[in-house]
């Protein structure tokens, strides 16, 4: 069975490191062989800086790598890899300029408010909201927990999308604004209720190997494997026409779950491009307090359009969220006036 994207499945590959090797070594070898970056990489001018930066004199020998990691993610252009040790991020450093870059005040105020939790409502009597927050689970070797952990958050969402459904609506607006990520698969899962079976998003990684994610019957499987197991409902909700809102906020996953909105009919985005943290990222446990979260895989969407850079609203609209009055939002408002239209 070929390995999983952890963004995708949050499926832990354990490598084992050969004993020959110093720990960045392998590293080094893993990004260079998997990375989605490296075939654009000149190798030959990259690997004597890299290793110049590595601290072979650290007291603490997993620290030692870590500034030759960020200058190697630094020279592939790498802004979505990462290393976790000891509860603490290690990456790109130009990562945070980056993504400084493309967060706005407002969007930036409103997530520290808690707006981007689960929330729906009515407005107007005919238009739904809902807000897909992002997720929380905890990357876990066992895959059976994992498969429970992505299920229990996308059943909740799922029981929150459905009801809006169930109404007499004349669209839906799905706001991804304030997601910046987690689990692939327990977002776009959790909002079943809107696809239609088939395939609905990809990861393509080097070699052109297709791992698809495909919904049947209300169910999401990657390849041939179910990932959700959501309760079934006796009434099937209409379908009505699909605004998502996104913003520069949207990173990883959320960036992900609106690639997959894709695959709707009657479906348009309004906002501002999303961050451009698009890769799928494979995660490696290097040992248990060590792991490797690497830009394996390019995203592609259910048509087989691939997003390399970021994903572009078909209306531009930079400013004026109003998350707590959502008929003063700008977004909002555009959405509800597609609505009214013939498109």
């Amino acid at each position: 069975m070929r390995k999983l994207l952890s963004c995708a499945l949050l499926l832990m590959c354990t490598t084992a490191l050969h004993a020959q090797k110093t720990l960045f070594d392998s590293v080094f070898t893993m990004v260079k062989e998997r990375s989605i970056f490296s075939q654009s990489a000149n190798w030959d001018s990259i690997a004597p800086k890299v290793y110049q930066r590595y601290h072979a004199t650290a007291s603490d020998s997993v620290e030692a790598i870590f500034p030759a990691f960020g200058l190697l993610l630094k020279e592939l252009k790498d802004m979505h890899s990462g290393m976790s040790y000891k509860g603490q991020g290690y990456g790109n450093p130009d990562a945070y300029a980056f993504v400084r870059s493309k967060i706005s005040k407002e969007m930036k105020d409103a997530y520290k408010k808690g707006y981007g939790e689960l929330r729906t409502t009515v407005l107007d009597g005919r238009y739904g909201y809902i807000t897909i927050p992002e997720t929380s689970i905890t990357p876990s070797e066992d895959m059976q927990a994992a498969f429970r952990d992505i299920t229990v958050f996308a059943q909740h969402l799922s029981d929150s999308l459905w009801m809006l459904q169930s109404k007499p609506l004349k669209g839906i607006i799905i706001d991804l604004r304030l997601n910046g990520g987690g689990s692939t698969p327990a977002m776009i899962g959790g909002i079943a209720s809107l696809f239609a079976d088939g395939v609905c998003f990809t990861f393509s990684k080097l070699g052109n190997i297709k791992e698809e994610m495909i919904f049947k019957n209300g169910n999401l499987f990657y390849d041939t494997m179910q990932i959700t197991r959501l309760n079934e409902y006796s009434v099937s909700p209409r379908k009505v026409k699909v605004a998502v809102l996104i913003s520069g906020f949207t990173a990883s996953a959320g960036e992900h779950t609106a690639i997959a909105l894709k695959a709707i009919k009657n479906t348009r985005f309004f906002g501002s491009p999303t961050r451009g943290q698009i890769t799928g990222n494979e995660t490696i446990f290097l040992r248990k307090d060590l792991t490797l979260s690497l830009s394996s895989a390019w995203a592609e969407d259910g048509v087989g359009k691939r997003y390399m850079v970021d994903v572009v609203p078909d209306e531009v609209i930079t400013d004026g969220a109003d998350f707590e009055h959502l008929n003063n939002d700008k977004s909002v408002q555009a959405a509800i006036k597609w609505f009214g239209s013939r498109k």
